[in-house]
């Protein structure tokens, strides 16, 4: 007895709902199942909560991309075709949503959180996006490829054999679109109060830890909330004009002077003693963590004897930190002073737009040549652009450098050793007496290759193994640079700044210091006396130190101090996705915006009610300047220029 054929769309709808919320319910607890430790501090009560409240953000998502799908699906329509293309596109979001969820499972133990601003860089970046996809996630993406194809297929054919178009009346078919429509917009908005509609934010309203919020929150949720304005809501209610007053004290040294007071952190130093002119060499390392360098953690992984001996030879910050977790939150720190600050569009993506005092801009416009060079290609992160903007005379990329050495395979991110002679060669050939440059490495990015057979310690068998072979050639192609450096007569009067971009891998410890410590050395043994400073510093704190060392004093703005002026409080603020942190010399803090997250002290006594003022102070400064343009005055430009 044949099959009686029916219109089966809206029992259809209800089970691709079902197949979403189970398919995000299960990518939560393999998340759960693959970081223990990072969960490990969750009762589980707490784990139950952020399953149930989960489904919040997770409904947010189906409402938002399902729900016109299932409206389309569901119109009184009688065409077969209709029926297949609607059901098709529900199964590749399916497929798509399933696929993100793999990448985000994947993604979330480098960093312990969710897709969220990375998103709108790799939107930039398809040629590695598609390299990665095919070269280290073949497998699922066939599987998930498989599953859509097979999916659609067999589908169609019941489609075909057993659908027949229902006979509704107009207020039936009214009921169902006005209740789907309900049904998306409640769960956009996650609640049927006013205000605004659901956010990451809104998550704390559900728990008060981040291991609660990551399990709550869902990868798809988070990268489409930073994705489609490239910033998160932030809450910061402490009062504007005392947090301004409150980091022009951190910030400001007693012999700067602030010139205009609309642009509070707008500063300039006064040196009566001449200019010092010395050449200017920034190195940004990639994903260096001093946990694998023996000269800072007395481990004896063997990889680094060049960058042991700068230790020796430098002066060693031990208590370095970044401002985020990305490459770009480094860059736009060291190059143009920038913190990280949740709530404003990432550098590259909006906050350039800005009035910036960039470094390369001020020493171009005392006459040193100035440049920019990265291992991996000119479009990657649009970095080579935004160094032209910041004032760099000539950018270039891996296209731009001679492959030198008979490599076993092929970096997604290019060789450090090429870059370095390739600077080298740049600085040699040079018409100007003087140069400022920066080079940005990228070997040890993964997926890790290999390069030549000696710079293989370790059998490639783990994440760690295949950062220490990589870390062991980029250490190797520093001392080939100093080696030029001395070679070509211009290592005597340069300012060697080697400081990682941000930390890779490390010790399994969730604190803020293992999660953003970062290697910082400036080297010029003809120069400086060797030392060791163990008190904080940041990755902004760069630019005041460059200008007091080569005797610079431009009119300019940095969220830093110089590194070499002990007096006062140092601290570092950190962005760690949607949340905003502070390391003091006693301890450090989570912060959420609206509350404490987590606290750690160092030392008894630690006080986190005056570090959260602190950093609500640092974050809320930096967020109204910024936003309001009042970072810096661009007539002072011209100032700037007349002095060279």
């Amino acid at each position: 007895m044949a099959k009686e054929k029916k219109d089966f769309r809206f029992k259809f709808s209800l089970f691709s709902i079902l197949a979403f919320v189970l398919l995000f319910s299960m990518a939560r607890l393999v998340l759960l199942l693959l970081n223990p430790d990072f969960f490990s501090g969750l009762s589980t009560a707490e784990i139950a909560r952020a399953f149930l409240n989960g489904l919040r953000f997770d409904f947010y998502v189906i409402a938002l991309f399902a729900g016109p799908i299932i409206l389309l699906l569901n119109f009184p329509v009688s065409w077969k075709w209709w029926v297949k293309f609607w059901v098709s596109c529900l199964i590749a979001e399916w497929v798509v949503a399933a696929g993100f969820l793999i990448g985000d499972l994947i993604y979330f133990p480098k960093v312990n959180r969710h897709i969220a601003e990375e998103i709108v860089q790799l939107s930039n970046d398809w040629g590695f996006i598609l390299s990665y996809m095919f070269t280290q996630t073949w497998l699922p993406l066939i599987l998930l490829l498989g599953i859509l194809g097979a999916a659609i297929f067999f589908v169609s054919r019941y489609i075909d054999k057993y659908y027949a178009p229902r006979r509704w009346g107009v207020a039936r078919n009214a009921m169902l679109f006005l209740g789907i429509i309900f049904l998306c917009v409640l769960g956009i908005r996650g609640h049927l109060g006013g205000g605004k509609s659901l956010g990451v934010a809104d998550v704390y309203n559900y728990t008060d830890s981040p291991a609660g919020s990551a399990l709550t929150l869902n990868g798809v949720f988070t990268a489409y909330q930073v994705g489609r304005k490239g910033t998160v809501d932030t809450v910061n209610d402490y009062p504007t004009e005392q947090a301004i007053k409150n980091v022009q004290q951190l910030l400001i040294s007693s012999d700067e002077t602030v010139l205009d007071a609309s642009y509070p952190l707008m500063r300039q130093h006064m040196d009566e003693k001449e200019a010092i002119h010395y050449n200017v060499l920034i190195v940004l390392l990639e994903g260096w963590h001093p946990y694998y360098i023996d000269g800072l953690s007395h481990n004896d992984f063997g990889v680094t004897p060049v960058f042991d001996q700068i230790i020796q030879d430098g002066v060693v910050f031990t208590n370095a930190y970044a401002v985020g977790q990305r490459s770009i939150f480094g860059f736009a720190a060291v190059f143009a002073g920038l913190p990280r600050v949740p709530g404003l569009p990432m550098f590259g993506y909006g906050l350039e737009l800005a009035a910036l005092s960039p470094m390369p801009k001020h020493f171009s416009n005392l006459g040193y040549y100035t440049f920019f060079a990265q291992t991996s290609k000119r479009s990657s992160y649009r970095l080579c652009s935004l160094a032209s903007y910041l004032g760099a005379k000539e950018s270039y990329g891996w296209e731009d450098m001679p492959q030198l050495l008979p490599y076993k395979q092929t970096p997604p991110f290019g060789y450090d050793y090429d870059a370095m002679m390739f600077a080298a060669d740049k600085i040699k050939n040079r018409k100007e007496k003087n140069f400022m440059g920066m080079l940005f490495t990228g070997i040890t990015h993964e997926p890790f290759t290999s390069t030549l057979p000696q710079f293989d310690k370790y059998p490639y068998d783990s994440w760690e193994h295949g950062f220490l072979n990589t870390l062991s050639f980029a250490d190797w192609s520093i001392g080939e640079l100093l080696k030029r450096a001395q070679q070509d007569g211009w290592f005597d009067d340069t300012i060697f700044v080697f400081v990682a971009d941000h930390t890779s891998g490390g010790p399994a410890d969730d604190s803020l210091k293992n999660h953003f410590r970062i290697p910082m050395v400036i080297y010029a043994p003809k120069i400086l006396k060797p030392r060791q400073i163990d008190y904080i510093v940041s990755q902004t704190d760069l630019i005041p130190t460059i200008y007091r060392l080569t005797g610079l004093t431009p009119v300019y703005t940095s969220f830093g101090r110089d590194m070499f002026d002990g007096s006062g409080r140092r601290v570092a603020l950190v962005s760690e996705g949607v949340n905003i942190g502070l390391i003091t010399p006693e301890g450090e803090i989570r912060h959420g915006g609206g509350k404490i997250l987590t606290s750690k002290s160092y030392v008894p006594g630690f006080d986190e009610r005056q570090a959260e003022e602190t950093l609500l102070s640092l974050e809320k400064a930096a967020h109204t300047l910024l936003k309001e343009n009042r970072w810096y005055n661009p007539a002072f430009d011209e100032k700037n220029i007349e002095k060279k």
